[in-house]
């Protein structure tokens, strides 16, 4: 069954960061809508979901780890109800598509955490979730030999051994001057030169650059490997083994509420002063004590005259809807709200990515509300 509605019926007026009564409308069961027009022109679309009701999901471009597409694209894809842009990604020819930081989608790794940076961990199955700080640590065995993994799923380094997953797509192209271990069923299946090497399901490429430091001539077929991606929480280190079994992780920066306290500084998470202080188009993923979800667009639009928001505003926002916890999430022109074959918000148009004209930016991947 399809919904429809006027988004006019669902402005209202609030004096900023002070919300009045709620009138958000229950689109259906577990899922409401509302937009918010504040004194100062800000333009904030707000969803909440209840994931009693529905699941929420995460999905990446092209179902691999490089490749871009719109918000729309990927909702319709997996007829999804609703869809909000997900974390950082990279842009350029061997790049696009790739995540800046940590990303697993339904238990599979698509990019590990280089920062200290928020995170959030989600699976449907236990109804549990949780947000906080995360780094990753990358182990590579092999016949109990550890070997150095200085990325997963990055472009390669001639000084560096990288990890690829078979989410990075079929095929790898790698250096020639590379030595590629194939890892199938936790054990060397082939050991080839850089070139276009094709990466196994359900397998991985070791791909060790030529002046690495590795005994990289110590490793031979049908070697036992064993590989394992720790995640690592910072604020609170008891959840270790929790975050081990979620399916999903989003990463974002920074973490903006952590039980209920709003964070007023960002400097752990190593930003940019202008990301900070500078106003733009954000999109936040909250959490309430309900268990409900609440997902936040905020425009920068000339359409709308929103001015956007700096991350402080952002925060201040996120609190006074109640979230106990709230990251923040891929913004500027990726920031998207998609409800029932709809684009809710005024995208930030940006020349320099949108060549082509259209007013939505493809993103690398999404968090995805689905029907149970």
């Amino acid at each position: 069954m399809m919904f429809r509605f006027i988004p006019q019926l669902f402005i209202f007026v609030i004096t900023f960061f002070t919300l009045s009564v709620s009138c958000a409308e229950e689109l259906i069961q577990g899922l409401s809508y509302r937009k918010i027009i504040t004194p100062l022109w800000h333009s904030i679309h707000v969803l909440e979901v209840d994931p009693t009701y529905l699941n929420i999901t995460a999905a990446h471009a092209k179902d691999s780890a490089l490749g871009i597409e719109t918000v729309q694209n990927i909702a319709k894809r997996h007829r999804a109800i609703a869809a909000i842009n997900g974390g950082f990604f990279k842009m350029g020819e061997q790049t696009e598509g790739l995540p800046a930081g940590i990303l697993k989608i339904k238990g599979r790794w698509y990019g590990i955490a280089y920062r200290s940076r928020g995170a959030i961990g989600w699976s449907n199955q236990t109804n549990s979730v949780f947000m906080d700080r995360i780094q990753t640590k990358t182990k590579l065995k092999i016949q109990n030999q550890k070997f150095p993994i200085y990325a997963v799923n990055q472009p390669s380094v001639p000084n560096r051994a990288i990890l690829y997953t078979d989410t990075f797509g079929n095929y790898l192209t790698s250096n020639p001057n590379n030595l590629d271990i194939i890892i199938k069923n936790n054990q060397v299946v082939d050991i080839l030169p850089g070139g276009k090497t094709k990466i196994p399901t359900n397998g991985y490429v070791y791909s060790i650059g030529p002046r690495a430091k590795t005994s990289r001539h110590a490793i031979r077929v049908g070697d036992k490997v064993k590989i394992e991606i720790d995640v690592i929480p910072q604020l609170k280190k008891n959840k270790k083994n929790h975050w081990q079994i979620v399916d999903n992780i989003i990463g974002g920066t920074p973490l903006l509420i952590e039980e209920g306290r709003t964070i007023q500084t960002y400097t752990l998470e190593f930003l940019n002063s202008r990301f900070i202080k500078n106003r733009h188009a954000r999109t936040a993923v909250g959490l309430l004590n309900n268990g409900h979800w609440v997902f936040v667009v905020v425009e920068q639009s000339p359409l709308t005259g929103s001015p956007g928001m700096t991350i402080a505003e952002l925060t201040k926002f996120m609190h006074k809807l109640d979230c106990q916890y709230a990251l923040n999430l891929d913004g500027g022109g990726s920031s998207t709200l998609y409800i029932d074959n709809s684009v809710m918000n005024h995208p930030e148009l940006d020349p320099e990515v949108n060549v082509s004209g259209s007013p939505f930016r493809q993103i690398s991947d999404a968090i995805l509300i689905l029907r149970k």
